[in-house]
């Protein structure tokens, strides 16, 4: 009776390191694989939840920043323009009330590819003017220009005062952007 309860023991013993072995300690070691997938896609979650909060958020400025593009692309257009450009300083010399006398380079400018030379961001196009007018006026010129949409940049200037009106030369700056050059910014 005695072995009986031995061989019953360890029988019961080896069903169960059996059971323990084959079916609890795997499925163990799942649960834990589970748990920490769930600890993984929760943080996942959090993240993924952050960022909507932040895309909902900018999907409200995104108007602004449209506007402030449009601005932008207006200030800097994807080619020189010249012939636009001369018209805005034209345009400007009559409202200020001043005589354009000459629009010049004092450096050729280059209209190559930019990307080649690994340009990126605007493109300077130097140019040099002459007017005539009041003092007032030419200050006037520069306000002008200031607010004209495309962008300048006024450098330098001299004046030679006159008695009635005086002269004076500007080296100003205007920019342009290439398609290629805006490409290889992104």
């Amino acid at each position: 009776m005695r072995r009986i309860m031995i061989a019953a023991l360890i029988a019961v013993v080896v069903l169960f390191a059996g059971w323990y072995e084959g079916l609890y300690r795997p499925e163990t070691s799942h649960i834990t694989s589970l748990k920490a997938n769930e600890q993984t896609a929760q943080v996942a979650l959090l993240t993924l939840e952050t960022r909507y909060v932040d895309l909902v958020k900018s999907k409200k400025e995104l108007p602004q920043e449209r506007a402030a593009l449009a601005r932008l692309e207006h200030a800097v257009p994807n080619d020189p323009e010249l012939d636009s450009l001369v018209k805005t300083l034209f345009s400007a010399a009559a409202v200020a009330k001043v005589r354009l006398t000459n629009i010049g380079s004092p450096q050729p400018p280059d209209f190559g590819d930019p990307s080649a030379t690994g340009v990126t961001g605007p493109i300077v196009l130097p140019l040099s003017l002459s007017v005539t007018g009041t003092p007032g006026e030419v200050e006037h010129l520069y306000r002008v220009l200031d607010a004209e949409p495309r962008l300048f940049v006024i450098n330098n200037f001299s004046v030679v005062p006159g008695s009635v009106s005086a002269a004076a030369n500007l080296t100003v700056e205007a920019f342009y952007a290439s398609a290629n050059a805006t490409t290889a910014a992104s």
